[in-house]
């Protein structure tokens, strides 16, 4: 029945996109997805208005990319909701304010769904962010999963790149690459490129720059990575005959979305840099770096939980992830997770003594951030970054924000994900 299903709705969405025939801007990548469709979005919309689209909902793969062609919220496991999907489904083939512009997130997790994703809606602009391990755990390797990912590239029409990831930039087909636009945090080479980027509490700055021409950009998200989330939206505005200071203006009201990278207020004025929505190997790692290039007169404090879907790769990654850590020079490091404890906890707890800590309820690791932000003298700085699955990170930040109405500004709040959480909670809390 659920094979039946997919094909119905894959169906229906290829059937809209051949009727109405949007503009569609496809992203890819195994970090920052979903930051990088939110930022096109808010540029496109501040272009083209309410003719653009994308999910309110972050809906990716199989399932996800039709629902949000078809504009529909997901109906689980309702059989009568399926039928309202696929009526619903049916009308937008005569909806005559169908959007001309589709922002289309295409996340994979299993051999096949790229190119199923494909067949049902071509990309005009494909994005490549990056490629590396994680929700590699249903490929035969790295490799085939790296190969099914950029196949977005041969496919569309053009394609926008990374060409400081080296499984991207080796990867891609000559084809693609002759009708493709590079980016660059690095390279002076790339056609859109940064001179430099400075990294502050409050947000980026860089100097943004294609050909000849440069453009200073300020952005109100945190950590340098985040230019690898924005670099694509200049690259994407400049194949839309956009300068730079004109694409400078209309990203203006860029922001991070809950628990990738947004900024709250926590106990005793410290600053909660809050990336609990998911956590692989390059993103947590990334958040790493950022704390260690903070001045000296910030304590760093990582509330940190496994990172899934990574395989047979999982203790290796890990544990480089305890080596980053142990470079950062951290105050506190509370960890949550099997993982963590099996393959982090060990070498830091005999490199750190009792700045470390491990538990399996995230709420109970909160209390014991919330206990050591108190205890330390300098000003902090909260790093929260982990897998959604049986961790909840977002749990354990209620424990030490200053402010419990910010709990609004956390991820998976709605009632449906709080009755899950409950129940998870429930079964685990005894562990500890």
């Amino acid at each position: 029945m659920k094979a039946i299903f997919l094909r119905i709705l894959h169906f229906l969405a290829r059937k809209v996109v051949e009727k109405h025939r949007p503009f569609i801007v496809g992203i890819t990548g195994t970090v920052g997805k979903t930051t990088t469709t939110h930022f096109v979005y808010d540029f496109l919309h501040s272009l083209y208005g309410e003719t653009v689209y994308m999910s309110p909902h972050n809906y990716n793969g199989e399932y996800g990319l039709p629902f949000t062609i078809l504009g529909v919220r997901s109906p689980y496991s309702n059989p009568f909701l399926w039928l309202w999907v696929f009526v619903r489904g049916f009308f937008r083939l005569f909806d005559r304010k169908y959007p001309k512009y589709l922002v289309l997130e295409y996340g994979i997790d299993h051999p096949g769904e790229m190119a199923s994703l494909l067949a049902v809606a071509k990309p005009d602009v494909g994005i490549i962010l990056n490629v590396s391990k994680n929700h590699v755990a249903n490929f035969r390797s790295f490799q085939d999963y790296a190969a099914e990912k950029l196949l977005l590239a041969d496919v569309c029409g053009r394609c926008i790149y990374n060409a400081d990831d080296k499984v991207v930039s080796e990867g891609m087909s000559e084809s693609a690459k002759a009708r493709a636009v590079s980016f660059s945090a690095k390279k002076k080479t790339a056609d859109v490129h940064v001179r430099s980027v400075s990294a502050k509490i409050d947000g980026i700055t860089f100097d943004v720059c294609f050909g000849e021409a440069c453009a200073t950009a300020t952005f109100p998200v945190v950590g340098s990575f985040q230019a690898y989330n924005l670099l694509p939206v200049f690259a994407l505005g400049i194949e839309m005959g956009r300068d730079l200071h004109d694409i400078v203006t209309h990203l203006s009201d860029v922001h991070p979305q809950k628990g990738r990278g947004s900024v709250l207020k926590g106990v005793k004025e410290s600053v909660i840099v809050d990336g609990t929505y998911n956590g692989g190997f390059a993103a947590m790692s990334a958040g790493i770096e950022y704390l260690s290039e903070l001045p000296e007169e910030y304590a760093r404090v990582f509330f940190l939980g496994d990172m899934r879907e990574l395989g047979p790769d999982s203790e290796a990654m890990h544990g480089e992830i305890a080596e980053k850590i142990l470079a950062a020079n951290p105050d506190t490091v509370v960890l949550v997770g099997d993982e963590m404890r099996k393959y982090v906890f060990p070498s830091l707890s005999e490199a750190l003594g009792e700045k470390v800590f491990c538990f399996s309820s995230s709420r109970v690791a909160g209390s014991k951030v919330r206990e050591s932000v108190l205890a330390i003298q300098k000003p902090c700085v909260i790093f929260a970054k982990g897998s959604q699955t049986n961790i909840y990170l977002e749990e354990g930040i209620k424990e030490f924000l200053f402010d419990l109405r910010d709990i609004d500004k956390l991820c998976r709040q709605s009632p449906r994900w709080m009755k899950i959480k409950a129940h998870f909670f429930d079964t685990i809390c005894a562990k500890d």
